[in-house]
Protein backbone atom coordinates (compact mmCIF):
# COMPACT_ATOMS: atom_id res chain seq x y z
CA UNK A 1 0.00 0.00 0.00
CA UNK A 2 3.20 2.60 0.71
CA UNK A 3 4.27 1.74 -2.38
CA UNK A 4 1.08 2.33 -4.70
CA UNK A 5 1.22 5.87 -2.37
CA UNK A 6 4.69 6.68 -3.82
CA UNK A 7 3.84 5.62 -7.14
CA UNK A 8 0.48 7.86 -7.13
CA UNK A 9 2.53 10.69 -5.82
CA UNK A 10 4.98 10.45 -8.35
CA UNK A 11 2.91 10.24 -11.01
CA UNK A 12 0.94 13.69 -9.68
CA UNK A 13 4.54 15.13 -9.35
CA UNK A 14 5.56 14.43 -12.79
CA UNK A 15 2.43 15.28 -14.04
CA UNK A 16 2.55 18.79 -11.98
CA UNK A 17 6.22 19.30 -13.69
CA UNK A 18 5.43 18.93 -17.36
CA UNK A 19 1.81 21.01 -16.65
CA UNK A 20 5.07 23.18 -15.51
CA UNK A 21 6.93 23.21 -18.43
CA UNK A 22 3.28 23.56 -20.48
CA UNK A 23 2.56 26.77 -18.97
CA UNK A 24 5.91 28.20 -18.99
CA UNK A 25 6.18 27.28 -22.82
CA UNK A 26 2.89 28.72 -23.64
CA UNK A 27 3.29 32.00 -21.24
CA UNK A 28 7.11 32.44 -23.31
CA UNK A 29 5.59 31.93 -26.76
CA UNK A 30 2.43 34.37 -25.84
CA UNK A 31 5.40 36.89 -24.70
CA UNK A 32 7.18 35.87 -27.78
CA UNK A 33 4.14 36.94 -30.48
CA UNK A 34 2.99 39.61 -28.49
CA UNK A 35 6.94 41.48 -28.51
CA UNK A 36 6.83 40.63 -32.23
CA UNK A 37 3.86 42.58 -32.51
CA UNK A 38 5.37 45.38 -31.10
CA UNK A 39 8.14 45.41 -33.21
CA UNK A 40 6.61 44.90 -36.82
CA UNK A 41 4.09 48.13 -35.14
CA UNK A 42 7.35 50.53 -34.56
CA UNK A 43 8.85 48.98 -38.19
CA UNK A 44 5.42 50.43 -39.61
CA UNK A 45 6.13 53.65 -37.99
CA UNK A 46 9.28 53.90 -38.76
CA UNK A 47 8.92 53.07 -42.44
CA UNK A 48 5.81 55.74 -42.33
CA UNK A 49 8.09 58.41 -40.36
CA UNK A 50 11.42 57.58 -43.28
CA UNK A 51 9.22 57.89 -45.98
CA UNK A 52 7.79 61.41 -45.19
CA UNK A 53 11.14 62.58 -44.20
CA UNK A 54 12.24 61.30 -47.68
CA UNK A 55 9.16 63.77 -49.66
CA UNK A 56 10.50 66.37 -47.39
CA UNK A 57 13.62 66.14 -48.50
CA UNK A 58 12.35 65.96 -52.49
CA UNK A 59 10.71 69.04 -51.40
CA UNK A 60 14.20 70.80 -50.22
CA UNK A 61 16.44 69.07 -53.06
CA UNK A 62 14.12 70.77 -55.97
CA UNK A 63 13.39 73.89 -53.89
CA UNK A 64 16.98 74.12 -54.10
CA UNK A 65 17.94 73.07 -57.37
CA UNK A 66 15.36 75.79 -58.73
CA UNK A 67 17.52 78.34 -56.76
CA UNK A 68 20.53 77.23 -58.55
CA UNK A 69 19.70 76.40 -61.97
CA UNK A 70 20.85 77.07 -65.40
CA UNK A 71 17.54 77.57 -67.44
CA UNK A 72 17.43 77.32 -71.12
CA UNK A 73 18.27 80.62 -72.96
CA UNK A 74 20.76 81.24 -70.43
CA UNK A 75 18.68 83.06 -67.94
CA UNK A 76 20.08 81.68 -64.32
CA UNK A 77 18.18 81.06 -60.88
CA UNK A 78 18.20 83.40 -58.51
CA UNK A 79 21.53 82.52 -56.74
CA UNK A 80 23.40 81.03 -60.00
CA UNK A 81 25.82 83.74 -61.30
CA UNK A 82 26.54 84.17 -64.98
CA UNK A 83 30.24 82.92 -66.01
CA UNK A 84 30.84 80.73 -62.93
CA UNK A 85 32.23 77.04 -62.73
CA UNK A 86 29.20 75.18 -61.29
CA UNK A 87 28.05 71.38 -60.33
CA UNK A 88 25.68 70.08 -62.60
CA UNK A 89 23.05 67.97 -61.08
CA UNK A 90 21.13 65.43 -63.18
CA UNK A 91 18.04 64.68 -61.49
CA UNK A 92 17.68 61.47 -63.29
CA UNK A 93 20.45 60.13 -61.98
CA UNK A 94 20.70 58.58 -58.30
CA UNK A 95 20.19 61.34 -56.09
CA UNK A 96 23.45 61.31 -53.88
CA UNK A 97 25.63 60.91 -57.50
CA UNK A 98 26.35 64.66 -58.90
CA UNK A 99 27.96 64.63 -62.46
CA UNK A 100 30.57 67.58 -62.65
CA UNK A 101 30.25 69.96 -65.73
CA UNK A 102 30.59 73.71 -66.58
CA UNK A 103 28.25 75.90 -68.80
Amino acid sequence: MPQKRDEHLLDLLSLGIKLGVILMASISFIKLGAAHHRTRALSRGLEAEYARQQEFLLVARRAFDDLFQIRPGGRAGKWAAPNRQRVVWDSSAHPGAPSTGSP
